[in-house]
């Protein structure tokens, strides 16, 4: 998988022009009826890549989608805009030169239509490149072609905990996974009901409809992060918080969604870590709709913003 969205961001992401995706970040994914795997991604590259995988002057936008098929290997790649003029899949309302702008988090098909959280993210007066910061947090809906249908906003705000990192369809329920001060927090909302304002919230002992209420369900955790059914349980796959000294992924379980998770097995370290101007990992990922059983592939990403995948066996 590592091989072929190489392969794919070298030969122009599925466009004839060659400028579709060439590299991103924030690589989560979902299952959608009719496509198969799709994939999620933040800040994008657009091609065309050169033969010793330099790029002249690429395209960048904040977000975009790439079709992976039954199998998830990327075939197409899906902006806003045209393949002439591309710009990110989604925008804020209201936004004046591309600021504020959206990060996406995890997506999910509730109640048949395709909705992705979006971290509508700003410009602050901070020291590059880290004079960014989140303000709220909307749910973007798409028609079946990946147009925007609707934009609603939801639970957390600057301060907060900001929801979506990870979703989780179980029974009756979406579990809504979100990440403040390094830690999980969680929220779960009816199937179907994923944008309405009627979510529950877990205060460590049971379901509120608080949403300040909520306690740290495990901590030191990285800004994405993985919350997947396997076999009863409930894995967790994570960097800790440190993601610029420490070059590994931790696997911890959980009998329930909401805890408590044992202790944690590092189960790989990444090799580009600490080596010159890399630092990996980073936005770890869980991809179930490609993982075998006794099996979870998740990526992670290096800063030259392509994705690794590890096949993690159990």
């Amino acid at each position: 998988m590592t091989e072929a969205f190489r392969a794919f961001g070298n030969s122009g992401g599925g466009w004839p022009n060659q400028g579709g995706w060439a590299a991103s970040d924030g690589v989560y994914s979902t299952t959608v009826r009719g496509y198969g795997v799709v994939w999620l991604m933040n800040d994008t590259f657009l091609g065309p890549v050169n033969a010793d995988e330099s790029m002249t002057e690429p395209g960048f936008i904040h977000g975009s989608i790439v079709l992976g098929g039954a199998d998830g290997l990327p075939d197409t790649t899906i902006t806003g805009g045209t393949q002439h003029d591309p710009h990110s899949i989604a925008d804020p309302p209201g936004a004046v030169d591309g600021d504020p702008w959206y990060w996406n988090g995890d997506g999910i098909v509730d109640g048949g239509q395709l909705k992705v959280f979006e971290y509508r993210t700003g410009k602050t007066d901070g020291e590059p490149p880290w004079n960014f910061g989140w303000i709220s947090t909307d749910i973007v809906t798409y028609t079946k072609d990946f147009k925007v249908r609707d934009v609603t906003t939801t639970y957390g705000k600057a301060g907060g905990v900001s929801w979506g990192t990870e979703l989780v369809q179980c029974g009756r329920f979406t579990y809504i996974y979100g990440l403040k001060d390094s830690s999980i927090h969680l929220a779960r909302a009816r199937a179907g009901h994923l944008t309405r304002q009627d979510w529950q919230f877990w205060n460590g002992t049971r379901w509120t409809s608080d949403p300040d209420s909520t306690v740290a369900i495990t901590t030191d955790v990285g800004a994405s992060y993985s919350v997947t059914p396997m076999n009863g349980q409930f894995v967790l796959t994570t960097t800790s918080a440190a993601i610029f000294t420490d070059h590994r992924v931790y696997v911890a379980t959980a009998p329930t969604p909401a805890g408590p998770f044992g202790p944690r097995t590092a189960v790989y370290t990444a090799p580009e870590g600490g080596v010159g101007n890399l630092y990996a990992p980073y936005n770890v990922a869980a991809h179930p709709g490609i993982s075998q059983p006794g099996e979870l592939v998740i990526s992670y990403n290096v800063n030259n913003n392509r994705p690794r995948f590890v096949t993690i066996r159990f």
